[in-house]
């Protein structure tokens, strides 16, 4: 085995992908909650740095752990799948991957529970023992089962964003009690929160499904149950277009029905072209897909389209602004 490299140990926790979680929650934290408490001149009561940092850190390194335990799980698909990027096993050992997995997942429970502590939740400490359970039997057994791993997966990423959202609540309930559950400031930041977390579940779903696609080969030699394994490619596709198709009418709704600003003439055009015209390519990347390059293409297409749908909450920010 090959002596310590630590690039080896970043590239394994895939940290392009943890800085989009710092990135997602500092969107929502200062893009969508903070306006809110403003808009309401509650903004000495939103949670503190330390509360906010503990939340980054516990997301952070509970999914840099997940990471770890998938790939440890997943040497021998990926050896067919992609076996230039195999590191389990080559210059990082099974042993060293599974110690590296405890130890990311124990400082990010640890970091969840002291913040649990502090904001006086019982739930949320419960919340940040659960999630590292599920992504260890995820990449363990769920993964290799029809949809299951996908939802999974999908959840995770909504409750790294949810969390955000519902760590606030909870502190203006031990500042204020019952009475703030009176007042339209919690519901307000549970339906933005729940729309962003709705969005990333959704977006996350399909990525996860056309991942799947894209890795039918190794699936399918390990006798995984995926959805393009038992469905097939042709029907795969199918459902693809029709979650697709069914997240722009969820957001449209939404941006159309729901969101009311008096002074409002971005929401719409950013739905036009921030959400319907990039799920439109993404479509066609699918109904043209025909091989693993073309699957990978639309699986790193889902990742701007994730990128470019969360910036709106800088435009939230902005219009609450001029609103309020």
């Amino acid at each position: 085995m090959k002596s310590l490299n630590i690039i080896d140990y970043i590239k394994l926790v895939r940290y392009k992908n943890l800085i989009a979680i710092i990135f997602f929650q500092v969107l929502i934290y200062y893009g969508i909650v903070l306006p809110i408490l403003d808009k309401y001149q509650m903004g000495q009561a939103c949670y503190g740095s330390l509360e906010f940092i503990l939340l980054v850190c516990s997301s952070v390194f509970i999914a840099a752990g997940g990471y770890a335990i998938n790939e440890y799980f997943d040497t021998k698909i990926d050896m067919i799948n992609r076996p230039e990027k195999v590191i389990v096993g080559k210059t990082i050992s099974r042993k060293s991957a599974a110690t590296y997995f405890q130890i990311l997942i124990g400082i990010g429970t640890l970091c969840g529970l002291i913040l649990a502590y502090l904001v006086r939740d019982i739930k949320a400490g419960f919340i940040f023992i659960i999630i590292p359970g599920l992504l260890w039997f995820y990449s363990g057994a769920y993964k290799r089962q029809f949809l299951i791993g996908n939802i999974i997966i999908g959840f995770c990423a909504a409750m790294s964003i949810f969390l955000v959202g519902y760590i606030e609540c909870s502190v203006l309930s031990k500042m204020f009690g019952p009475i703030i559950f009176e007042t339209p400031i919690v519901s307000e930041i549970y339906s933005w929160v729940g729309g962003f977390s709705l969005f990333a579940f959704l977006l996350t779903m399909i990525r996860e499904i056309v991942k799947d696609v894209e890795d039918i080969e190794g699936d399918r030699e390990m006798e995984c149950r995926t959805m393009p394994i038992v469905w097939g490619i042709k029907k795969t596709k199918i459902f693809l277009y029709v979650l697709t198709i069914a997240t722009v009418a969820l957001i449209g709704f939404f941006a159309f029905t729901k969101i009311h600003f008096a002074v409002d003439n971005i929401t719409k055009k950013y739905f036009i072209f921030g959400i319907l015209l990039p799920f439109i390519a993404f479509l066609y990347l699918i109904f043209k897909a025909k091989g693993k390059n073309d699957f990978h293409q639309a699986s790193s297409f889902c990742k701007y389209m994730m990128i470019i749908g969360s910036l709106y909450s800088v435009f939230v920010y902005f219009l609450f602004t001029i609103n309020f």
